[in-house]
């Protein structure tokens, strides 16, 4: 759930078992306001359902709790996070899934594949991004589909952005409108927008007139 820059790894590195924590239980989620998380979470495992999905790119993967509902389907993941001890909680969660899951150390920046993936997901992870078109068009090289999880502008999100950014931790709200022009300067179709309520909006983006994925040729 994090970039590669200084600032974020340490601060997720560091931060890691709470934030993974906040998975542990739904209900105890919901009680602190983090409902969102499970919304968005079931939200991208219908989405990769629906498509057909067999490969999926999961960026920003923090302690991987996409791995489970992913490859219980069959669908095979690689999660990246540059945060050491993210990735170290993703790789113990990915061993529970020998040969469906693969767990790298390394940033968003680093995504160079092209048609690699059906699906590029990154949930958690825009929120920190600044230039969210250069991530977008990553992840769009690599996959025809690209599912993100967007914060709305607002009182919720300046908060986050005062109290991240005492830590030197940006944080970025896009309205409904940022995102359709995102997807229009990627030269990419707005698939589906899912409202999470105050937490914003899980983003489903398409190559234009993309066909719908299927399983991997052999």
């Amino acid at each position: 759930m994090t970039t590669s820059q200084p600032d974020f790894e340490t601060y997720f590195h560091e931060r890691a078992s709470r934030f993974a924590a906040f998975y542990r239980s739904e209900p105890v989620a919901r009680l602190l306001g983090r409902g969102p998380l499970f919304d968005r979470l079931r939200g991208t495992v219908a989405l990769v359902a629906d498509l057909g999905a067999r490969r999926v790119l999961d960026v920003g993967c923090g302690s991987g709790p996409l791995f489970a509902p992913l490859a219980r389907r069959g669908v095979h993941v690689v999660g990246i996070d540059p945060a050491r001890a993210m990735v170290a909680m993703a790789s113990r969660e990915a061993s529970r899934y020998p040969g469906m899951v693969r767990v790298e150390e390394r940033g968003w920046e680093t995504i160079e594949d092209e048609d690699a993936y059906d699906v590029a997901v990154a949930l958690g992870v825009f929120d920190y991004v600044g230039d969210a078109a250069a991530l977008l068009e990553r992840m769009a090289r690599a996959a025809p589909h690209v599912i993100g999880s967007f914060p709305s502008p607002g009182v919720r999100t300046q908060l986050r952005r005062v109290r991240y950014g005492r830590r030197g931790v940006g944080v970025y709200g896009r309205s409904r409108a940022d995102l359709v022009g995102l997807a229009a300067a990627g030269a990419l179709d707005v698939a589906d927008l899912i409202a999470l309520g105050r937490a914003g909006h899980l983003a489903h983006f398409s190559r234009a007139h993309s066909p719908e994925t299927g399983p991997p040729s052999s």
